[in-house]
């Protein structure tokens, strides 16, 4: 388990989150990590693809954000995701990532998920157990002010205080709602309100 004692006022986030695609098409959409400083202060953007329905997301984030001992590595203190899916049902295992980047990562979500609604879409595929397993194995959903989230490597109070510190323009961490703007940008030619 990784501790956060305190939390220096200029700590660095990763925001992930993915471009627009077409639901129940084969192909791909972009990948965008942002790295930010707790003042807004942006250090860096990183692009990658995605397959969309696939099972390849924590690989995907993984090598994006280690390719070339990349620097967002060593600056952040926290990887912040935007749902713990990508590209459909691509599916990160939130706690597989932690432990290989040795940092926490925080799953938010502007709504509490319909658990019921996605395991019923989930009957369409193959490896639907598989998937299923990956969203239990995120764990418990918290909430935190106006949005809810998971955590796996903290705290669920430190991943509280680490949204609250990072949600300056929207309820949404700042990393997030960045890769959100630049990743609909790259992939729809505008951003989109996350």
């Amino acid at each position: 388990m990784i501790v956060l004692s305190y939390i220096k006022e200029n700590i660095r986030a990763i925001g992930i989150d993915d471009g627009y695609f077409r639901p129940k098409r084969k192909g791909k959409t972009k990948l965008v990590a942002v790295l930010l400083r707790a003042d807004c202060r942006l250090e860096g953007i990183l692009c990658s693809e995605i397959e969309v329905d696939a099972l390849d997301a924590t690989a995907r984030i993984l090598n994006m954000l280690k390719k070339d001992d990349s620097k967002f590595i060593k600056q952040a203190s926290v990887v912040f995701l935007d749902g713990i899916n990508f590209a459909g049902f691509n599916i990160v295992d939130i706690n597989a990532l932690s432990n290989a980047l040795e940092m926490p990562v925080i799953v938010v979500f502007r709504k509490m998920p319909k658990m019921e609604k996605i395991f019923k879409a989930l009957e369409r595929f193959a490896d639907k157990d598989l998937r299923k397993e990956l969203i239990k194995k995120a764990g418990r959903i918290y909430k935190a002010e106006h949005i809810f989230f998971q955590c796996a490597g903290i705290e669920a109070s430190e991943a509280k205080a680490l949204i609250k510190k990072f949600s300056i323009h929207s309820n949404l961490p700042e990393p997030v709602r960045m890769a959100h703007l630049i990743a609909s940008a790259i992939t729809l030619g505008r951003s989109t309100t996350p």
